[in-house]
């Protein structure tokens, strides 16, 4: 079988779950005897002009990556006009016909354009298309408007551009830098620390000199293009979701939302694992005063739960000689100055996947405080891996794995004062803890699913809808 894969970049140049599960399901699909191939935006360098494939493998898998895409996606920031690219839809059509996939699965189509999705129907080829967030209708991903309220009306009207934080030149200058830092990385690891650290401080002082300088404001870009842009965006994405044969939901929770947009759509919900979870070893806890909490990025960004967690801290101050909570991942600058007075709060500062298993020994109960509709949130995993209970905020994919008495507790009304009162309840009743995971061990092979079961699920899908062309 002959796949074809769609998606934004590769591992380093990039990092975070999508791009990790798009690359182990690759990997996998070649050993399993697949030929596959990846056609992604990729790499932008300063001085060239010219878009252009380079075509090159990893894990033996063929990549077709576009050089100087003529997309710059902006991930949280936002991205703006990407409904279609002349320039790389004849890259893609080029691709087709070297290529010759029986299947597409579009992972994401961040830096392309959706009109991607045309040449695909128009070429009549089975198409699965992976929903890892909500890209296609919303341009900063997460379905959050500007006051980090939940955005599911169909008329978007004008909140898009208050959203919208960053402008194209902006996104291009970064990703420029992104790509300098990766190109030249394994140069200047062989080099002395003196002068590695001398290169980082100017990779540092590009990014921020580069970055909101100078430049329009997001709005009036929009505006000087097309006012009504987003609403638009959002009605030819909707029409052309409704051509892919079939649109996979991480979570029942994701598959709802979609449908809440495009009641007729094809999709069904298929959990995708990552594999790096996989090898996380179960302990065994003992839980006793202090208890101590953990959260992996919870303070990455608002979107995230930063200001929740702080807000819950602020609450339980009360008890701050019964509990601890260890934040590891990326911290925003203003909750870093508010958790140093408080002695009970630690940060671990950033991590690799790698390093998952021996920074969890030391947890008791894991904190998801996202406050946006995850698509499934492979980090609530990762602690049900190691036997770790979790706390979440009843929003998206992670409540379908966190079940009162089970696998943890549910903030349902995911607010700062119902997290703290189940946090003093389990600080009150430590032994709450050491039971749930008894039974996490006891049930994990039924909620960690592995990339070898994965796969079995997606070659059916693929086998499907081949055969349903036919």
């Amino acid at each position: 079988m002959r796949v074809l894969h769609i998606g934004w970049g590769f591992y380093p140049w990039r990092a975070g779950g999508l791009i990790e599960y798009t690359e182990s399901l690759m990997k996998k699909q070649v050993q399993q005897g697949y030929k596959v191939a990846y056609f992604c935006s990729g790499r932008i360098y300063p001085f060239i002009k010219k878009t252009s494939i380079k075509k090159w493998k990893k894990n033996n898998y063929e990549i077709f990556e576009i050089i100087n895409p003529t997309i710059y996606h902006g991930g949280d920031e936002g991205t703006l006009f990407d409904i279609e690219s002349e320039t790389i839809e004849k890259l893609f059509q080029k691709v087709l016909f070297q290529f010759k996939p029986n299947v597409i699965h579009i992972q994401e189509l961040a830096g392309l354009p959706s009109s991607l999705i045309d040449i695909i129907y128009n070429n009549n080829i089975p198409c699965v298309m992976t929903l890892h967030d909500y890209f296609l209708l919303c341009p900063t991903l997460k379905l959050l408007d500007y006051n980090y309220q939940n955005c599911l009306e169909y008329h978007i009207e004008n909140k898009c551009p208050n959203c919208i934080k960053s402008t194209p030149n902006n996104n291009k200058k970064l990703l420029m830098i992104k790509t300098l830092h990766h190109d030249f990385k394994p140069l200047i690891n062989i080099l002395p620390n003196s002068i590695k650290n001398f290169f980082r401080e100017i990779f540092l002082t590009l990014r921020k000199n580069f970055l909101y300088k100078n430049q329009n404001t997001p709005k009036k870009t929009v505006i000087e293009n097309n006012e009504n842009y987003f609403q638009k965006r959002r009605e030819i994405n909707i029409e052309r979701l409704k051509k892919i044969d079939l649109l996979i939901a991480q979570s029942k929770r994701l598959e709802e939302i979609y449908k809440h947009f495009v009641p007729n759509l094809s999709i069904k919900t298929v959990n995708s694992p990552a594999e790096h979870i996989e090898k996380i070893k179960p302990k065994h806890i003992n839980c006793k005063i202090p208890v101590k909490f953990g959260t992996l990025n919870g303070m990455a960004s608002i979107q995230k739960g930063a200001y929740l967690l702080l807000d819950t801290i602020n609450i339980l101050q009360k008890l701050q000689d019964k509990f601890e909570l260890h934040i590891f991942g990326a911290i925003l600058p203003t909750a870093y100055e508010k958790i140093k007075n408080y002695k009970n709060i630690f940060y671990h500062g950033k991590y690799k996947i790698e390093e998952l298993n021996n920074i969890l020994e030391n947890i008791n109960v894991g904190i998801i405080p996202s406050i946006w509709e995850e698509a499934y949130g492979y980090v609530g995993l990762e602690f049900l891996s190691k036997g770790i209970p979790i706390i979440s905020n009843n929003k998206g994919g992670i409540t379908e794995y966190t079940i009162e008495n089970l696998t943890g507790w549910v903030n349902k009304s995911s607010s700062a004062q119902e997290l703290a009162q189940i946090m003093e309840n389990i600080i009150n009743n430590p032994e709450i803890v050491n039971e749930l995971n008894q039974k996490i061990i006891k049930n994990r092979d039924k909620i960690i699913k592995t990339m070898d079961q994965h796969l079995q699920e997606i070659h059916q899908v693929y086998t499907e809808l081949i055969n349903n062309k036919k």
